[in-house]
């Protein structure tokens, strides 16, 4: 997930179980399912945990349903640990996640809206529920609050955002202006939704129109006039429908990206009897199959090494995802020469992009005119650009890798990116930091806060945060305290209760890093450390990635946790301890805390 200006707050994942209260049709085509139980209290679960009351104080809060089949038991669910739980695969097949449309704590219930389709395994359950029955249930697992920073609000979605949007209209207090648009199929399906907030509700009807192929929601957001204020956007629907309003917002009116959310809520099947994705060689057409015993057979592994050694697909998405070219195509700019003029790419150079994009299954070809699939349909997704999109600086930084045999045989970094120093080329080349200080921000999102209630952190009077993202983390952590900002190439720092220290190691020798810490050791009695480590790159293909990447752009390889001990202790540590935050996830899920 991007990162949002909402106020967000973390919550651990917790497996409960709920039955159904009530169950109402509000409009012929949504049902509300209310679920109360004993597992939204407080209480005891296995293995001794603390289970925290449920809570939803966001409006867009979503829950993982574990949809009971119509016959047949659930496989095992998975195990419960104390900040998470660990899905069994089989069973993460039978979850759906779904928007929290009411929460009443005082009378221990939470609602929940479904969408009549003819498939899908929630809405069959939904359409078939009674009082008395059971469901089980993680999440939220995170609540981002109410921008109410902004002064002026755009909410647009299609029925399966008409949750969120109607908690939304509920929830916003008076003097709260802005404009909701929703599309629904019938005029049956309007909704009365009482507000005390200063907007208007504009509803859209499909009619024959089929669910994901209109464009009512795009036109009526190009028809808006927005106000010369601070403005949030959230929108949410089909993927491909609502990604032309992505680029409308954030690329034509460019409203900052922490103030837009485009949500997919869920993607149009493909078209009975369609070819669901070009073949690409006849390497494809191998048909894998297993040994009596379960061993990998050899057709199995060639396809596999095949995959592994292609260096076509990976640059053909990142090219596609820079030009935009899925959300042109949903758009309605479907020939060559119409997205070249949108792309603003020659015709004869883009068509063997559009070519490897057909190959890939990416784009479908109708004579002159390009169709998106379910696969380019993720290319829109925002969290996807930015982390593929060539136009951010962090990101081109990975076309280093194909220097590697270079970096490993010289052990100097990869030719492309200079001779200065690592930290000393940010230093320089301003867009790259900014993009690496803001990619920091967006991976931080979910542990700040935990990092905020460390023992170090929290009983702290003064505070010192250096390294990426320094600002993210301190105006989270501050909470009235006096907090520094010094460079980490400064030799002496402020005296201060607990340093933070977010990816300061990374990219610097072991003489380098120990000098800083040195530093941090000597103004401070406690320091913590969030620092990526390669513990995870045996067994973690993006770990592995991210570790190569790493060590190609800046010459030194990334530590191991119990080699930052060691140089925590080397510099001057009496004690060293790591310490999880949150769920554990991402780069800065587990942290090493310092004692001088």
């Amino acid at each position: 997930m991007p990162r949002t200006s909402r106020p967000l707050q973390i919550h651990p994942i917790v497996l409960r179980r709920a039955e159904v209260l009530r169950v109402a049709d509000i409009s012929p085509n949504m049902r509300r399912i209310t679920l109360t139980g004993d597992d939204l209290t407080v209480g005891e679960m296995g293995e001794g945990f603390h289970r925290p009351a449920f809570r939803s104080d966001g409006f867009d809060d979503h829950v993982k349903l574990v949809v009971p089949p119509a016959d047949g038991a659930l496989p095992r669910i998975g195990t419960q640990e104390e900040q998470r739980f660990a899905w069994n695969p089989e069973a993460l097949a039978q979850t759906r996640d779904y928007t929290v449309r009411a929460w009443d704590p005082e009378a221990n219930t939470f609602d929940v809206d479904f969408v009549r389709h003819s498939h899908g395994l929630a809405a069959a359950w939904a359409f078939r529920a009674e009082p008395g029955d059971a469901i089980h249930f993680a999440g939220p697992k995170s609540c981002a609050l109410r921008n109410d920073a902004a002064e002026w609000h755009l909410l647009a979605g299609d029925e399966t955002a008409l949750p969120a949007i109607g908690r939304w209209l509920e929830e916003a207090p008076e003097g709260t202006r802005g404009h909701v648009i929703v599309e629904v199929p019938t005029e049956e399906d309007r909704q009365e939704i009482a507000t005390a907030a200063d907007v208007r509700i504009d509803w859209l009807v499909r009619g024959d129109t089929p669910a994901g192929t209109s464009t009512l929601l795009s036109d009526a957001v190009r028809q808006l006039s927005l106000p010369d204020v601070r403005v949030y956007a959230w929108v949410g629907g089909e993927a491909m429908t609502i990604a032309p309003i992505r680029r409308y917002l954030r690329k034509e009116l460019e409203l900052p990206k922490e103030d837009v959310e485009v949500v997919g809520y869920w993607r149009r099947p493909k078209a009975a009897g369609a070819q669901q994705s070009a073949q690409r060689d006849n390497a494809e057409s191998l048909t894998p199959a297993h040994s009596a015993e379960g061993e990998e057979t050899s057709a199995e592994v060639l396809h596999d090494v095949h995959e592994m050694t292609e260096l076509g697909p990976p640059m053909v998405t990142r090219a596609a995802a820079t030009l935009g070219i899925a959300p042109t195509v949903a758009q309605g700019t479907t020939t060559l020469e119409g997205i070249a003029r949108e792309t603003g790419v020659e015709p004869a150079l883009l068509r063997p992009l559009l070519d490897a994009m057909c190959a890939l299954g990416l784009l479908e070809r109708d004579g002159d005119h390009h169709r998106n699939t379910a696969r380019s349909g993720v290319l829109m997704e925002d969290s996807v650009l930015d982390k593929l999109s060539l136009d951010n600086p962090a990101n081109r930084e990975a076309l280093a890798l194909a220097d590697l045999v270079d970096v490993l045989r010289s052990g100097a970094p990869s030719a492309r990116v200079g001779t200065i120093p690592w930290h000393g080329r940010r230093e320089t080349d301003r867009p790259l930091d900014s993009a690496l200080q803001d990619r920091a921000a967006d991976q931080l999102q979910f542990v700040v806060g935990p990092l905020s209630r460390t023992a170090p952190v929290s009983g702290a009077r003064t505070l010192a945060v250096a390294g990426d993202a320094a600002p993210f983390v301190a105006s989270h952590i501050a909470q009235g305290r006096t907090v520094h900002l010094p460079g980490t190439a400064e030799p002496e720092w402020p005296a201060n209760d607990c340093t933070v220290l977010v990816s300061a190691l990374e990219g610097r020798t072991d003489e380098e890093a120990a000098g800083l810490l040195r530093s941090a050791l000597a103004a401070s009695p406690a320091v913590v450390l969030a620092e990526r480590a390669c513990d995870k790159a045996p067994s973690d293909d993006h770990a592995a990635e991210y570790a190569l990447t790493s060590l190609t752009i800046t010459g030194s390889p990334l530590r191991t946790r119990d080699r930052i001990g060691e140089l925590l202790r080397s510099a001057g540590a009496t004690k060293v301890e790591t310490t999880t935050l949150g769920w554990g996830f991402g780069p800065f899920g587990t942290v090493t805390v310092a004692h001088a």
